[in-house]
């Protein structure tokens, strides 16, 4: 079993936010914790793959981002940059335009990114979890990192 403080989740969260468009498929080697891409990795493919420890890395559902730019709106303070960001969600191409409104507020996208990463981190860590790849950090579900 893998332990989480040696995993390098900030590639764990690249590849799991990766849109897929370019066909790649994202690997964790159970045994040593790297993410691994088979055809671009030197002396890795798929046999590789399937005769070894891995795990395919989900990638995030669109929901799940959506989700998190509605948690991050809902808990800023009232003002312009809450109420911009909420008109975001409710057009069309919510994504694109949470960034061009977050571009006007320095500070409030400062924050989105920390509570992106937090957010992050609580997907991954539950994604690793479900495949038992680690122990459960909060098997009794009393930290915010059990989600």
């Amino acid at each position: 079993m893998l332990k989480l403080e040696d995993l390098d989740l900030d590639r764990i969260a690249w590849a799991m936010q990766d849109d897929g468009s370019l066909g790649a498929e994202f690997y964790l080697n159970l045994d040593t914790g790297d993410v691994v891409l088979p055809g671009f990795e030197e002396d890795l493919d798929m046999d590789d793959i399937e005769e070894g420890n891995y795990a395919s890395i989900d990638h995030l559902e669109s929901y799940e981002s959506y989700r998190h730019m509605e948690e991050f709106t809902a808990a800023l303070p009232e003002g312009k940059a809450r109420a911009e960001l909420e008109q975001t969600l409710i057009r069309s191409k919510p994504f694109r335009h949470f960034r061009e409104v977050l571009g006007y507020f320095p500070e409030e996208r400062e924050a989105w990114y920390t509570f992106k990463d937090e957010a992050m981190r609580r997907v991954i860590v539950r994604w690793l979890v479900d495949i038992k790849a680690i122990e459960d950090p909060d098997p009794d579900g009393t930290s915010q990192d059990a989600e």
